[in-house]
């Protein structure tokens, strides 16, 4: 059982030692007469080469440089729930290796050789190739039907080529304050694995680093640009210059002290950490097309606002039209907001369609409110009085009715007492600028400290004047003037101007502040759509 399990190690061991250690340097001519894949075969011989050994720069102290290049088939669905968008590429790097140098002088122009497919396999595995990886990946695969679509191409000069056509589906951490008017920043991170910068450099091409498909069409998305960044990754995994701890206050010293420490063995245990990796970024600058969004939501929602205001136009005491109206516009517009945010995250910040989901509510449901203060209007008995007829005097008599009649009644109350007398019967004989005639007030009130009778009318006062008459000699000549609108006399005194009032019923109040809500409601949605559509499109 040992035996068998050691038996492929010493025959390894066994063939390795057998092996020359270098091989007889290849001539121009030898070169030249050999077929493409003796050639290959001749380069990349273990004798020769060490595909595990990284191939040298010019000098010896600096990294080898990996150029890349990206072209891009297809952008396809950009899924903000799951925050990823997958793309078609063809990934090439190039870079230059000595050791697959073909000598000079041996008539081999252009490319030495090129394998694809399975060989492109082949030949990857027996020189040494680049680890690069997406760092943003989520899931990648190399394309291809019956063979994967790898390319490597060698040339006379040591140059290698090597291309991958890919599908890659990439994670995109997305910006939604703005959604449905966003611009999205989705980047495609190509960064080295095995080596550090110190060892291998990735650098973009010098001419067009990135291609797009010409023809590229995006359903959802508009793309605007691409740029490229050629970048290090500088951020080791510990760092000792800003421990942090969350007990920790600026004046413990000796712990920030211990951390430092700490942070710096394990630095010393970990040297790895340290190291930086080039890297390289393209960024797909990618704006939502609206139209969609216009058509199947904001369109909808603003008619379905604008209907809500019908009811404005109904009678107020119209309760099951227009109470169905509002509950239904509102049931309506949340269902039509759930279908729309479905495909969203759920995010810690407000988004737009949020904003303007919170305030359509309010109108909608303004309405209803607006209904049910008619309606109790409406069903009120006693009338208004107003002292003008604006806005200011009908909402104020409406909200606070009994302060209003007070008010009112001190208004109309006799700016002096008069004194009562026990009999009229001079009063009858006097002319008739002293007679009373009551074509204004509703009622007179005559007395002493409060008291004394009233008169409903003028039918009321003549019946009390024409009462048996009862002579008095302590009874004194009363004139009672009447005040009209520029006043009067009494005593000598001028009495203040009656003032000028009108009295309307809580049905005409209902409908007036109807007919201003049909002017309100639109004035308003129109300001707040100018604020709203002005800061999704800044």
């Amino acid at each position: 059982m040992l035996f068998g399990l050691l038996a492929p190690l010493l025959l390894f061991a066994t063939a390795a030692i057998a092996q020359p250690s270098s091989c007889p340097p290849m001539t121009a001519e030898e070169a030249a007469n050999m077929s493409t894949s003796e050639l290959l075969l001749k380069l990349t011989a273990s004798c020769r080469y060490d595909k595990w050994q990284r191939p040298l720069a010019e000098h010896k102290d600096q990294p080898i440089k990996v150029h890349a290049k990206v072209h891009v088939y297809f952008l396809g669905a950009i899924e903000a729930q799951s925050l990823k968008f997958t793309a078609h590429i063809l990934l090439m790097f190039r870079w230059r290796d000595p050791r697959l140098a073909i000598p000079s002088g041996s008539g081999l122009d252009g490319r030495v050789g090129s394998s694809m497919g399975g060989q492109g396999l082949l030949l990857r595995d027996k020189i040494w190739v680049p680890h690069v990886y997406l760092s943003n990946e989520r899931e990648s695969v190399v394309m291809g039907a019956e063979r994967k679509d790898v390319r490597i191409t060698l040339h006379p000069d040591g140059r290698v080529e090597q291309a991958l056509r890919m599908k890659v589906t990439l994670y995109c951490l997305m910006n939604l304050q703005k959604f449905p008017f966003d611009q999205q920043q989705c980047p495609l991170m190509l960064e080295s694995w095995t080596y550090n910068s110190s060892e291998l450099q990735l650098q973009w091409e010098n001419t067009r680093p990135v291609t797009v498909n010409s023809e590229l069409l995006l359903t959802e998305y508009r793309l605007i640009d691409t740029r490229t960044t050629s970048t290090e990754d500088t951020e080791p995994l510990l760092t000792a210059a800003e421990p942090t701890h969350p007990r920790l206050r600026p004046n413990d010293s000796a712990i920030v002290m211990e951390l430092e420490d700490e942070v710096d063995r394990a630095l010393e245990e970990n040297e790895g950490l340290r190291a930086n990796f080039s890297r390289l970024e393209i960024r797909f600058h990618l704006a939502r097309e609206v139209g969609h969004y216009v058509m199947d939501y904001f369109m909808p929602s603003i008619l379905l606002v604008a209907m809500s205001w019908v009811s404005f136009w109904l009678d107020p005491n119209a309760i099951p039209g227009r109470t169905t109206l509002g509950t239904s516009t509102m049931l309506t517009f949340i269902t039509l907001t759930r279908n729309t945010g479905s495909a969203l995250p759920k995010v810690s910040y407000i988004k737009a369609t949020e904003v303007w989901f919170i305030v359509c509510t309010g109108f909608i449901f303004g309405s209803l409110l607006e209904f049910a203060f008619v309606n109790t209007i409406w069903r009120r008995k006693k009338e208004v009085p107003l002292k003008k007829v604006n806005s200011k005097y009908i909402l104020k008599s409406t909200l606070t009715p009994r302060m209003a009649r007070r008010q009112l009644q001190s208004s109309l109350s006799v700016g002096s007492e008069l004194d009562r007398c026990t009999s009229w019967p001079h009063q009858l004989n006097q002319s008739s600028a002293n007679q009373l005639t009551v074509h204004s007030m509703d009622s007179i009130h005559i007395g002493n400290g409060g008291g004394g009778g009233g008169f409903d009318s003028c039918d009321t006062l003549t019946s009390a004047v024409s009462a048996p008459n009862r002579l008095d000699d302590d009874c004194l000549s009363i004139q009672i003037p009447v005040p009209g609108d520029q006043g009067g006399k009494l005593d000598g005194q001028t009495l203040p101007p009656k003032p000028s009032f009108t009295t309307m019923t809580p049905q005409e109040v209902a409908k007036w502040i109807d007919q201003r809500s049909r002017l309100w409601f639109p004035i308003a949605f129109l300001l707040f759509n100018a604020l709203y559509w002005g800061f999704v499109w800044i």
